[in-house]
């Protein structure tokens, strides 16, 4: 072998090594295009959405009446997991869930799998241990922890957290949060690439709502409605209380009601705040309208009307009293009373007639809405005038042929109980720290002095001897009974029984109204004095024990003409002095005391129930007309 032919070969073995690794860097330069870089090349985009929390809704007191719940939603590409069994081991810890029921959801051979629809278990670590293969979607859930307390004020939400009713709808743009999102980019294995020049929007919370609710009042409210919906056999029960002086809604309650958690297990009527939406006719409630307008027509205090037990109206109707009265009233025993006859007689053109008192009852809030919080909100029945038919003039100073919420009444009270004010009931405090929009000013409906005497008128009709009395408070109510409009027919069965009263009288600061629906009378349950009265009085006096409120330190007097109504004020020197023999009132009853008192000029302050058994003043004595004299009823037995 020559010298020559070894070069050349050395030459041909150089060359074909040159050209395979020219081959293998090309080969490699090559698969670092096509495959690494790819791999770590972004293959795009992602936009991910990134949901934000449903405001709550929350008592004037700061107590939750919602949340939000958190649920996952897991499920895995099971092709991507190479050691099934560490996997559902780990998830398994995680969830609580045994191991066993997720292999028996793998067997249907599919690639995407479910594992879990609802869980409150956070199993995020694990998506970073297997990111391509484990998929955890986050969702949240609308409760209602007081379940069934709130359920026709703030409603409910839609699978998708969008207000269905109540406030929940009212306020759904405010509450619904804003979604953010969050962008990423991520390589050929799916692994999510870090770069600061993506921009991601964050996501915002909705609004919080307080209301101008106390939770204490609504338990207590509601409590009471239904023993008492269950003691006289009705089909249902309404309550509030107002703040008289602002508006403000302190318990709103429907009986019954349902759970918001659960809506689809109860019926659609249940849902509606029938306080709000339902109209009822007032009955006697509504018989301040004749007096606020007798009043505003100068109609004096101390006029009188003659009653009898029977009015034949034109031949039409006979309209009578429910017991028996004397044979003349003042405006202001007319509606101590309620006389029906009486206030037909104050309603009459010679004092009133039918433009004026329709004129103030339209005033008063009747025949239009409220303005509260609810879409669904009547403006009522009012008619005017020129519609009224022959009988319209004694049904609807009664409170008849006229249709109104319990709202309407109990802000037309309101308006008396603050000298004169009518404003709009608000339930929203606040939204966030902005304090609710919705408050508005108030109306001038009647004189301040006018206001003044129909309290006092309402204050005597609640004495001891009323169901709605509470010791050591001065109270102002009426009650009401309306026959209930059945299939356009007035039943003789079936009874709205009212009351609606405020304290204390003299600077009122809670207004209570209470409507018990469907009393049956067979029960002899369906007067309002009987049935809506007596939840009043337990309502109140639960209440009263909680609240930051005093009694007021003057002491309790029981007018005995209703004719000083208005003149209460008026110093001893402005009045002719006159003077009267106090009776022997031992061994007599409450009632009969009460009118011997009256018919005196005397002024009565009677504790006890029963018989009296002792009084301040002896028999005989000379003393001045409106003396107080106090006296001591005892039960024999």
């Amino acid at each position: 072998m020559t010298k020559n032919y070894i070069k050349f070969k050395n030459r041909i073995i150089f060359i074909h090594i040159a050209i395979m690794l020219t081959w293998v860097g090309f080969g490699f330069r090559l698969f670092n295009i096509q495959i690494i870089n790819k791999l770590n090349s972004p293959q795009g985009i992602k936009v991910e959405t990134v949901k934000g929390l449903r405001g709550n809704f929350f008592d004037i007191n700061g107590r939750n009446l919602t949340q939000n719940l958190t649920f996952y939603r897991i499920g895995i590409h099971s092709k991507k997991i190479i050691n099934k069994d560490n996997f559902l081991n780990e998830l398994s810890a995680c969830t609580g869930t045994e191991k066993e029921l997720y292999l028996a959801k793998l067997n249907g051979g599919r690639d995407y799998v479910e594992l879990e629809k609802k869980t409150n278990k956070n199993c995020e670590k694990l998506q970073i241990k297997y990111p391509n293969a484990l998929i955890i979607k986050k969702s949240f859930k609308r409760y209602y922890p007081e379940e069934n307390l709130f359920s026709q004020i703030i409603g409910f939400t839609s699978i998708d957290d969008k207000g269905i009713s109540g406030l929940e709808l009212k306020y759904n743009n405010e509450l619904e949060p804003i979604s953010g999102s969050r962008h990423s980019k991520r390589n050929g294995l799916g692994k999510r690439i870090s770069d600061p020049t993506l921009l991601s929007k964050e996501a915002k919370n909705g609004a919080d709502i307080i209301l101008t609710i106390d939770k204490r009042y609504q338990a207590i409210l509601r409590d009471e409605l239904i023993q008492q919906v269950e003691n006289v056999g009705a089909h249902a029960g309404r309550g509030l209380i107002i703040n008289p002086k602002n508006g403000a809604i302190l318990a709103m309650v429907n009986v019954p009601d349902y759970n918001p958690n659960s809506p689809n297990d109860f019926d659609v009527e249940l849902q509606k705040n029938k306080i709000v939406t339902d109209l009822i006719e007032p009955g006697s409630t509504f018989k301040i309208v004749t007096v606020a307008a007798a009043l505003k027509e100068n109609v004096s205090l101390e006029e009188t009307t003659y009653v009898d037990t029977v009015l034949n109206f034109h031949g039409i109707k006979k309209i009578r009293d429910t017991k028996p009265m004397k044979a003349r009233l003042t405006m202001a025993e007319t509606l101590k009373h309620s006389s029906n006859i009486g206030i037909i007689n104050f309603a009459d053109p010679k004092y009133v007639g039918n433009v004026k008192l329709y004129e103030k009852a339209k005033e008063l809030g009747f025949g239009r809405k409220t303005g509260f919080d609810s879409s669904s909100e009547p403006s009522g029945m009012l008619r005017h005038p020129d519609k009224w038919t022959l009988s319209s003039m004694h049904s609807i100073p009664l409170g008849y042929e006229v249709s109104t919420t319990p709202l309407q009444i109990a802000m037309a009270y309101a308006a008396i109980a603050d000298r004169g004010w009518l404003k709009k009931p608000f339930i929203v405090k606040k939204i966030n720290e902005n304090y609710n929009l919705n408050k508005i000013g108030r109306v001038k409906v009647i004189d301040p002095n006018h206001a003044k005497d129909i309290t006092d008128m309402l204050e005597l009709a609640v004495n001891e001897e009323h169901n709605a009395y509470i010791k050591d408070w001065h109270v102002a109510g009426k009650t009401g009974t309306s026959k209930k409009l059945i299939n356009n027919q007035y039943s003789d069965k079936e009874f709205i029984s009212s009351f609606v009263g405020f304290l204390p009288a003299e600077d009122p600061q809670l207004l209570c109204m209470i409507v018990i629906d469907g009393a049956d009378a067979s029960q002899k349950m369906h007067y309002g004095h009987e049935s809506a009265a007596p939840v009043f009085k337990s309502v109140m006096e639960r209440v009263l024990s909680i609240a930051n409120l005093s009694p007021d330190p003057r002491n309790r007097v029981l007018l005995s003409s209703e004719t000083e109504v208005g003149k209460k004020n008026k110093s001893k020197e402005e009045k002719e002095i006159k003077y009267v023999i106090m009776p022997n009132c031992i061994g007599k009853n409450v009632r009969e005391t009460s009118n011997i008192l009256k018919q005196a000029g005397i002024k009565a302050q009677i504790s006890g129930r029963g018989l009296i058994a002792g009084q301040s003043i002896p028999p005989g004595e000379k003393i001045e007309i409106g003396t107080i004299c106090l006296l001591k009823a005892e039960l024999k037995e």
